[in-house]
């Protein structure tokens, strides 16, 4: 769905005020696969990087490997930064934030926030991208909103930055706690403030990034296919969309052929 207009996932879209929405694309098929990431999660994965203010020599922090952390650590990484740690529990999605270098952690096997600080130093990272947003969960599958956040202002050094690309909605009437059901995330504010922690978050404003990244990926910079692991008709997408949703073994992104 886009905006008010149903059809996103059919054969055929309307697209609204075309000819300023659309971007131009070279011909053929040889980049498909890449450029059919090219209107969300690369450039969503760009924002929480830009966000969190990352550059060459910098360490990162992205919580999350679903597909918009693992671009976010996929563009770290192109940025130049230093090093990139990945949180997550599930393997499947670990294995792949390896592929490209990053340094993957299993919050079900040992604390997120006590493994990078232990592997820092005590230091701490220079940037925190929150990848997850409001539905967060721990290991055994219970609800936390201010889980990610928590353990992003844990980590990231004093005058650090933080950048939030995971979603958070005014209200959620099935939430875990009753601040939750209201849009509140209680998290440790107070700490952030003391250790001068920026936060940013925003809805990625795709067109200010997409013609960079169309142009990275044109020229083999970038190939953010490579964590696509199904490509089906459109008569399979709803038993692709529910083993994804469960985040069932393999099912790290899946792309529709009409």
């Amino acid at each position: 769905m886009m905006g008010p207009y149903w059809g996103g996932q059919a054969e055929l879209l309307r697209v609204a005020w075309a000819d300023f929405n659309l971007l131009k694309l070279p011909d053929g098929t040889e980049k498909e696969a890449n450029f059919t990431i090219l209107p969300d999660i690369l450039p969503t994965g760009y924002h929480g990087a830009e966000l969190a203010m990352v550059a060459p020599g910098k360490t990162v922090a992205v919580f999350g490997a679903g597909p918009v952390g693992l671009m976010a650590a996929h563009i770290a990484l192109l940025k130049g930064a230093a090093r990139v740690f990945v949180m997550d529990k599930e393997p499947d999605r670990l294995k792949l934030t390896e592929q490209i270098g990053a340094t993957a952690i299993n919050f079900a096997d040992t604390p997120a926030a006590d493994a990078i600080l232990e592997t820092t130093g005590g230091f701490g990272v220079d940037c925190g991208i929150e990848a997850v947003g409001y539905q967060a969960h721990d290991h055994t599958d219970e609800e936390h909103p201010e889980m990610v956040l928590d353990n992003l202002v844990s980590v990231v050094r004093a005058t650090g930055h933080i950048g939030v690309v995971g979603v958070y909605v005014p209200e959620d009437p099935k939430a875990s706690t009753d601040l939750a059901k209201e849009g509140r995330i209680a998290f440790n504010y107070g700490q952030a403030f003391t250790k001068g922690i920026s936060i940013a978050g925003s809805q990625c404003p795709v067109k200010k990034y997409n013609r960079e990244l169309r142009d990275l990926i044109i020229a083999g910079r970038s190939t953010p296919s490579w964590f696509v692991s199904h490509e089906v008709s459109l008569d399979e997408a709803v038993d692709a969309y529910a083993r994804f949703d469960k985040r069932e073994d393999g099912y790290t992104k899946v792309l529709l052929h009409p």
